[in-house]
């Protein structure tokens, strides 16, 4: 992400900032003010806000892969009562807003498709959260009454879940992987030594808990479907564990996985939330919910069997 700062001069005192951000930066400043990308300081600003003079007005940019639009429809949703919403999150999308964009999230989206199907816009909460990569289950509320017991699930690990990975290399049939998870110097997040746990990081955080167990699905000439069971919940925590065991995911290049499989191009990790256990926030019966792998995974999986 790339940002461009203006500092308000007297003569932009009182205009639109969205008119400041297109008179300076084009037709690239007007979709960006559209896109929710216009900030003063450390507040989101909308393009509609007038600009007050010695004032600094920062425009943020989307990635090299540009804007991205959830490619959602109401066929997404797997799962749906008064309380709970669950969708099948597509891959190479967020969940969420982004520092450059309000427009395109699974969040977004989903509350757009619900305001045109029930001509009243709801009030959509993220349960949980999925990487930009990830692909599968996804956990929203839909009241404010089961927006807590909901994140409480998740954060107390009463949501089991379980994920399906294509990975590099020959894992083991099962493997059980404990270690430490925390920021690295450069703020990209790292695995730590089991002792480390607990230790406080320059940043100001401690190292924390990382623990996934893993078992083989198939195994493939150099190449393997694993199912992941995360019993904590780190960011990137199933992708920094095969790494760790030498067997990062097909399609993660941050963590060293092949781009290229079988004369496929990957643009995201194969990683995909195909099962989830949990208790129902309201009458507190228990939800199982599936969700078969992504078109691209299941292609690659069927070039590799072959």
């Amino acid at each position: 992400m790339k940002a461009v700062s203006f500092l308000v001069t007297s003569e932009d005192h009182g205009r639109p900032l969205g008119d400041i951000a297109a008179d300076g930066l084009g037709e690239a400043g007007r979709v960006a003010a559209q896109r929710g990308g216009l900030w003063l300081g450390k507040r989101r600003a909308a393009a509609s806000a007038l600009a007050i003079a010695g004032e600094t007005l920062s425009v943020r940019f989307p990635p090299t892969h540009g804007y991205c639009d959830a490619p959602l429809t109401l066929e997404h949703i797997i799962y749906e009562d008064d309380d709970v919403l669950v969708v099948n999150k597509p891959p190479a999308c967020y969940v969420g807003d982004t520092p450059w964009d309000t427009q395109g999230s699974v969040l977004a989206v989903v509350q757009r498709l619900l305001t045109v199907r029930d001509g009243i816009p709801p009030v959509l909460h993220l349960a949980h959260q999925l990487d930009f990569g990830t692909s599968g289950i996804l956990v929203l509320s839909k009241t404010p009454r089961a927006n807590a017991p909901l994140q409480t699930a998740f954060a107390r690990g009463l949501a089991m879940k379980q994920y399906l990975a294509v990975c590099s290399g020959h894992p083991p049939v099962t493997a059980d992987l404990v270690t430490g998870h925390g920021r690295a110097a450069g703020g990209r997040w790292r695995l730590y030594d089991q002792a480390d746990i607990g230790r406080v990081l320059p940043d100001g955080q401690r190292v924390r808990l990382a623990h996934t167990r893993f078992t083989l699905r198939r195994q493939f000439a150099n190449a393997a479907l694993v199912e992941a069971t995360p019993l904590t919940g780190r960011t990137h925590q199933i992708r920094l564990h095969l790494a760790a065991l030498g067997c990062p995911i097909l399609g993660d290049e941050r963590y060293g996985g092949v781009m290229d499989v079988a004369d496929l191009h990957l643009t995201h990790p194969l990683l995909h939330a195909a099962e989830l256990q949990l208790p129902h926030p309201i009458h507190g019966r228990s939800l199982h919910l599936f969700c078969p792998p992504p078109p691209l995974m299941l292609a690659v999986i069927d070039r590799l069997r072959h």
